[in-house]
């Protein structure tokens, strides 16, 4: 019986007239926008803590780079300007407005440093520290080995960490990069920024840095799934699964009209319409017409990239497929009904294609849309296994030239179902195959260092109280 997610909106869209905006881009967006009361900062230990006092909660995206720390914040409205000289790892701290509602602070480091992002009563807090401090001790429930295993080529180096979702202490779920769709992060900084126990590369993404497949993280569906790609899954008691997913959305008026939805927090698909939920970023991506949705009630449509409601959601249609929302009427009241099938889904990420079922090697990569030069080439490889008794299991495969030769396909699959995985399947590998344990990258790192990805599998001590 497929699980129903199902939002209460209110859409209000022009019934004639699309060239001309009724309201102007974004309009209504700053009605529960938050203002910034005081920016500080403080050492605490070896950290430098940086803290935005803020009359209402806001959303956030974090970019790290050489020089420092990029944090956006929406919705924030009034004067926003702030530079703070700091102390300790930060030299500067400066806020400034980047859009009409985003605004960005940006935290100027000495030397190479992690970060975690605190929320909550109003405040923003990032804690800055040297890397040499990011270290996770493991709970009993979590252990990590390295190995070297033969291939046709010759050896390859092996990253394994086996982890217990039955333990109290550990919950398994996707994180995002950067906290939202629209955004990558290296693995180990979301691991950092979340306090991971472990964490390894998740879904493929596009060039534009969009997960490709399945994305539900606490229930939410943050991203549909890719036709027939296999996924892994975790119902709310944190049992895992590996298998197919079916998607179905639409949106219900309550006059019975039913308009299909394509995609959540992408581009709409050919005869139905997208969905930007908050967890996107703050803006939506260029489309001709945009519905704003707050607190069931659609406060305005526009053109462009509008800011996506913190308390409610966006509405996007393709310019020859618009009359997908003419048909609704100013404040009517509608429904939106998300369903995934089999039911009972929790948190999932997609990848593909499988390499175990039912304790035997099982390739289906045709199927699931893999070409042959993908099963066949021999590169760095990252996979997630469940073994017979429910553990998890990350796994990495290093390819950097005669020490390591990574592995094909093949290869990886009967790795996977020699370490104990009843059932497996592959995640993106190549210069995206990281894995993190206890705060440190095990897995070897490309060339160029640490590539960002688009989302990670990351496992947390309990309780969960980090933001996707």
């Amino acid at each position: 019986m497929p699980r129903t997610l199902r939002y209460r909106l209110l859409v209000l869209v022009a019934a004639a007239g699309i060239g001309v905006l009724a309201d102007p881009p974004g309009a209504g967006a700053t009605e529960h926008a938050a203002r910034l009361t005081d920016l500080r900062w403080r050492l605490d230990g070896g950290a430098t803590m940086i803290t935005a006092a803020l009359s209402a909660p806001v959303r956030y995206r974090t970019t790290a780079g050489p020089g420092g720390i990029v944090v956006d914040l929406w919705s924030v409205e009034g004067d926003v300007d702030r530079f703070l000289e700091a102390g300790g790892i930060v030299s500067r701290v400066s806020l400034r407005r980047l859009a009409p509602e985003v605004v960005r602070l940006e935290i100027d480091v000495r030397a190479a440093a992690r970060f975690k992002v605190f929320t909550g009563s109003g405040l923003l807090t990032v804690a800055v520290f040297p890397e040499s401090l990011g270290v996770v001790p493991l709970p009993a429930s979590v252990a990590y080995r390295a190995m070297r295993v033969p291939t046709r080529a010759g050896r390859a180096q092996v990253h394994v960490a086996i982890l217990d979702p039955r333990a109290q202490a550990v919950v398994i779920r996707p994180a995002l990069g950067g906290a939202v769709i629209a955004a990558t992060e290296t693995t180990s900084t979301a691991a950092t920024r979340l306090e991971a126990i472990a964490a390894i590369n998740g879904n493929f993404f596009t060039r534009a840095g969009l997960p490709i497949g399945l994305i539900v993280i606490d229930g939410r569906v943050l991203s549909t799934p890719h036709p027939r790609r296999v996924v892994f899954a975790a119902d709310a008691a944190g049992r895992p699964w590996i298998g197919p997913v079916e998607f179905s959305g639409h949106l219900l008026t309550e006059r019975g009209v039913r308009i299909p939805i394509s995609a959540v927090n992408r581009p709409p698909r050919s005869g139905g319409v997208a969905l930007y939920t908050p967890e996107f970023g703050p803006l939506t991506m260029p489309h001709p017409l945009v519905g704003l949705v707050r607190r069931d009630r659609v406060v305005g449509f526009s053109s462009g990239r509008p800011v996506i409601p913190a308390d409610g959601y966006a509405l996007a249609t393709a310019e020859s497929q618009q009359h997908l929302l003419l048909g609704l009427v100013r404040g009517e009241s509608v429904q939106v009904d998300l369903r995934l099938a089999p039911s009972g889904i929790y948190q999932a990420v997609q990848g593909g294609p499988q390499l175990v079922r039912d304790g035997q090697v099982f390739i289906p990569y045709a199927w699931e849309g893999f070409g042959a030069g993908f099963y066949a080439i021999r590169t760095a490889r990252s996979a997630i296994g469940i073994t017979q008794t429910g553990k998890v299991l990350f796994v990495t495969v290093d390819a950097h030239g005669r020490q390591s030769r990574g592995m094909n396909l093949p290869e990886l699959a009967s790795l996977m179902r020699d370490l104990g995985a009843v059932q497996a399947m592959n995640l993106d590998g190549g210069g995206s195959a990281t894995l993190v344990v206890g705060g440190r990258v095990v897995s070897a790192l490309p060339r160029g260092g640490e590539r960002t990805v688009s989302s990670m599998l990351v496992a947390l001590r309990r309780p969960l109280d980090r933001s996707p």
